[in-house]
């Protein structure tokens, strides 16, 4: 593939390395229910960020028997809260109380993968209304961006409930992203159209890259599996299971941006997959080659 002369001139610009340092300033790893706790505890540092995702394969309960063992280990600790999967504001606010007796601040919402909702929220618009009247309120909450769509939501919708609900959060997190363009684009038509939240983006670790696409195909993401063909040239080779994805591809090229494309940008938000020795390590490898400063992760 050749490089227009667009992209040749932006691989030569230096890198901005404060705002790199800034997005791995933050380690916030996300893990599915069934990750393994001995790993978490001997590889994760304990001034990181661990989400818990919710899915309908380990159900609420699984969601909230991993977050309570995080939290006991002494992490921070952020559930998603998955809209389909809760039957009613009563399950909601029993739930939440068993989260602040645990200690725990912070929730992520989202519409959840089920078929069918459990009760009365559709969407995570209509849990966020819910969500904003517990009591205790949590002190921050996190929202969900699809700068390359959703599969099943056409995009003027996914735009008017990004900015319906940003009134009630504190930071939106994008899905997986790997196309700095597309995802550049998007922050800038949703700025313009009034959207101000600071945003994290959704990345994988070093993923095998034929784990990496089974996943990106179940989640509906075509755009940025096209994308990754095109940037590797991975023809024929995706699924041989001898490639990695490399994060810092993207980073590298955000890296580069003038100022005002990065503006808003402000963390990374590791979909792990479980695999999250491999997110620590390529976090703590890239901070120590940028020259990064070694305090710990802030809130």
């Amino acid at each position: 593939m050749t490089d227009s002369p667009t992209s040749a001139t932006r691989a030569q610009a230096q890198l901005d390395i404060g705002f790199y340092c800034t997005l791995l300033r933050e380690l916030r790893i996300e893990v599915l229910p069934n990750v393994d706790m001995t790993k978490v505890v001997d590889t994760v540092p304990r001034d990181a960020t661990l989400a818990v995702t919710s899915s309908p394969a380990h159900g609420v309960e699984g969601t909230l028997e991993t977050t309570l063992a995080l939290r006991r280990a002494g992490f921070r600790v952020v559930p998603h809260l998955a809209a389909r999967s809760l039957r009613d504001r009563r399950q909601l606010a029993e739930l939440w109380q068993q989260y602040v007796d645990a200690g725990v601040e912070e929730v992520f919402l989202v519409g959840g993968d089920q078929e069918w909702p459990a009760g009365e929220f559709p969407n995570s618009r209509a849990l966020l209304e819910a969500v904003v009247q517990l009591q205790p309120r949590p002190a921050r909450i996190g929202i969900t961006a699809y700068p390359e769509g959703h599969p099943h939501i056409p995009d003027d919708v996914l735009h008017a409930d990004l900015l319906a609900k940003q009134a009630h959060a504190q930071y939106a997190i994008t899905q997986l992203v790997f196309d700095p363009e597309a995802l550049l684009t998007w922050l800038t038509r949703m700025r313009s159209n009034g959207f101000v939240l600071p945003v994290y983006l959704c990345l994988p670790g070093t993923l095998r890259l034929d784990r990496l696409i089974r996943i990106g195909m179940r989640l509906g993401l075509g755009t940025s599996l096209r994308y990754l063909e095109k940037q590797r040239g991975l023809v024929g080779r995706l699924l041989t299971g001898g490639l990695r994805y490399d994060p810092g591809d993207l980073l590298d090229d955000l890296a580069r941006r003038p100022t005002a494309a990065q503006a808003g940008i402000v963390g990374v938000h590791w979909s792990s997959f479980n695999s999250v020795d491999s997110v620590v390590h390529w976090v703590l490898a890239r901070r120590e080659s940028l020259g990064c400063a070694t305090e710990g992760a802030t809130a």
